[in-house]
């Protein structure tokens, strides 16, 4: 007995002395409480419409931050039901928990139940690689410990709930409630709570989205909880009936606010660059952003069969060159990539605009008349759509049916280099081969951005417009880093040119290929469609507002045979009557 008493003791004193040292070695590895005060106080750059509400902020360790007073009494016990029962009693790591964890997967014979308290997943998410090793484990839990002692209750679940990921790209509560439900965290009922709460195990699996029916099933395991847990009385499980509002929030705005975030820099000096709070005034139409997103979101899902995994891009203008209303693609939580400001695509007949405005300051007139029929260019057989000619036509017609073999006629009897310089006078910026004939046809790439604010010099009768986004900038002592000043740049289209292309324009809409698009008598456009339906493209304007529409596919790949004066037509009749 003294025997095993002695080396039990000295057995015991180096497995403390082991113990300690690794403690001590994992401790030293540890990130410190300070970064996650540093995230928090990290500069905040915040976007905002034109009425200084927010479109979204970008920085710190909260992207759309949620105080603990907006989350409802429902949603933390119901993450508390699911996630981590003691959570207001036990001081970062839940040993009774742990237990229960290790007995009920034991007789599952699977892992269906987890032992990390709600402070350990904080720990992983805020500071923790998601590896699965023994080192970051006791990591997580003295990070744990660590927090519990330097935060509230209240403090770790809110920042738990802001940082979590709830499927389909979305991050914080904040997030999702709007995604799933269009409405403010604050206002979710107990369905809603639940669901919420439900996606936390696993978000693509038990998402609405993905599988409705597994939601909802994962949404009433998460009731029982709540029951189980003394939250609500298990006599009203069958009674709790309150309705589901899905709404998919496809966020399109974001593509506007993510092209500010990278434009705004060029306006402000390094040092304002240096501010812990920068506030940029947009030119966003809150109310014509949303009416854009409704309708194209409809519009869509009207016309999935045609439109397929096609994706649009929409722009809308003010005739100074404002942007009121932005659409990058049709979904910005599963592509980010903003299609409306980068995108480069064939314009198609979008571009002839350029040829025949080319012609009228040199002289052409609407009522002129061409031939139209076959044109051989050498090795070039340029051909018109369908195969279709229709003999003399006056080039008003030929705008207006867009006919191929009149616009490369015409391009030839311009001057070299001068259609390229009238695209860019009028403010495309994309390289234009200034000698090749095939630009009659739109094969120069250009963004829909660019292409709008060209028309949009059309429509500021001929005054040169440069697009902008940004309105104002300052920082949070109220200081102007930045004031936009505006100012004439001066025409670049000639009175009679600029009459003579409005003609061609409103014929286009008139009696041509973009009628879907004559909404009102001063509705002006053009349709545009690529080789082989890759782009289809709509651009036009009235009194106040420009809108451009393009269709296409990421890899440049065919459309569903989509041409400018179908499916973009029809959009921008939509925007204009709703706008």
């Amino acid at each position: 007995m003294r025997f095993i008493l002695k080396w039990g003791f000295i057995f015991s004193i180096w497995i403390a002395i082991f113990t300690s040292l690794a403690l001590l070695y994992y401790i030293n590895d540890l990130p410190s409480l300070q970064e996650l005060e540093a995230q928090k106080n990290r500069q905040v750059i915040e976007i905002n419409y034109s009425d200084d509400e927010r479109i979204t902020n970008f920085g710190g360790v909260y992207g759309s931050e949620v105080d603990f007073y907006q989350l409802p009494a429902n949603l933390i016990n119901a993450v508390v039901a699911t996630e981590d029962r003691r959570f207001f009693s036990h001081h970062g790591v839940d040993i009774f928990g742990i237990i229960r964890a290790f007995y009920v997967n034991q007789e599952a014979g699977r892992i269906v139940q987890g032992g990390s308290t709600i402070t350990q997943q904080l720990a992983k998410l805020l500071f923790l690689t998601p590896d699965r090793n023994f080192k970051r484990k006791i990591q997580e839990v003295l990070l744990a410990i660590q927090l519990e002692r330097n935060f509230t209750k209240e403090q770790i679940i809110t920042c738990y709930l802001n940082r979590a990921y709830f499927g389909a790209g979305n991050y914080g509560v904040g997030n999702a409630a709007k995604y799933y439900f269009g409405k403010e965290v604050s206002r979710i009922n107990l369905n809603e709570a639940a669901m919420l709460a439900g996606l936390l195990k696993a978000p693509s699996k038990f998402s609405p989205k993905n599988n409705l029916k597994l939601a909802e099933e994962r949404a009433q395991e998460v009731l029982e909880n709540m029951a189980e847990a003394g939250f609500m009385d298990d006599k009203n499980l069958s009674q709790v009936v309150e309705e589901v509002n899905y709404k998919v929030e496809k966020s399109q705005r974001l593509y506007f606010a993510d092209f500010v975030r990278e434009q705004f820099p060029e306006f402000i000096s390094k040092e304002n660059l240096e501010d812990k709070r920068i506030i940029v005034t947009t030119t966003l139409d809150a109310s014509i952003q949303a009416k854009l997103e409704e309708i194209e979101n409809n519009f869509v899902s009207k016309n999935a069969d045609k439109i397929g995994d096609s994706e649009i891009a929409v722009v809308v203008m003010k005739k100074d060159g404002a942007v009121l209303a932005m659409s990058g693609g049709k979904d910005y939580q599963k592509s980010q990539y903003n299609r409306a400001a980068y995108a480069k695509r064939q314009a198609g007949s979008a571009f002839k605009t350029f040829v025949y405005l080319t012609a009228f300051e040199n002289g052409f007139t609407v009522d002129d008349v061409m031939e139209d029929k076959k044109v051989n260019l050498g090795m070039w057989l340029p051909e018109n759509y369908n195969n279709h000619y229709l003999g003399n036509v006056t080039l008003k017609r030929a705008f207006a049916e867009s006919l191929n073999s009149v616009a490369i006629q015409l391009a030839q009897k311009q001057p070299k280099e001068a259609i390229g310089q009238t695209a860019k006078n009028l403010g495309i910026i994309s390289k234009v081969e200034k000698n090749d004939l095939t630009i009659a046809l739109g094969t120069t790439e250009v963004t829909l951005l660019e292409l709008v604010s060209a028309y949009a010099t059309i429509a500021n009768d001929g005054e040169a417009v440069i697009p902008y986004a940004i309105s104002a900038i300052k920082n949070d002592r109220e200081e102007i880093l930045y004031q936009r000043q505006s100012s004439g740049f001066g025409s670049v289209v000639s009175k009679a040119a600029l009459e003579k292309i409005k003609i061609c324009l409103r014929e286009v809409v008139e009696n041509g290929t973009g009628k879907a698009a004559n909404v009102a008598s001063n509705i002006y456009g053009k349709t545009g469609t690529s080789q082989s339906y890759r782009d289809a493209w709509f651009v036009g304007f009235n009194d106040e507002f420009v809108v451009g529409i393009w269709i296409g596919n990421d890899d440049n790949k065919p459309t569903k045979n989509i041409t400018g004066g179908s499916l973009p037509a029809q959009m921008f009749a939509e925007i204009m009557k709703k706008i």
